[in-house]
C-alpha cells in the first residue's frame, strides 16, 4: 500500500466514512479509490491536490441527530 493510500485509508476509518463516500469527496469513482488504498495505481497530480487539500480540512459534521438539540 503507497503512501497516500495509507493516509486515505487511515482518513476514511477515522471519521466513519464508506468507500464511496470518500471517493466522491474527492471526485473520483469507489474503485480508484480502492486501487489508491491497495497500492495498485497511484492519483495524478491533479487527484493528489485534491487529496491534500481533504486531508487539511477539519473533519466532515456528523448529521444532526433526531430528537437532539
Amino acid at each position: 500500500m503507497g503512501q497516500v493510500g495509507v493516509k486515505l485509508r487511515e482518513y476514511r476509518l477515522r471519521h466513519g466514512l464508506s468507500k464511496r463516500s470518500l471517493a466522491s469527496r474527492i471526485g473520483v469513482s469507489a474503485p480508484t479509490l480502492v486501487r489508491w488504498e491497495e497500492g495498485t495505481a497511484v492519483p495524478t497530480d491533479y487527484n493528489l491536490y485534491r487529496i491534500e487539500r481533504l486531508l487539511a480540512e477539519p473533519p466532515p459534521a456528523a448529521p444532526p441527530r433526531a430528537g437532539c438539540p
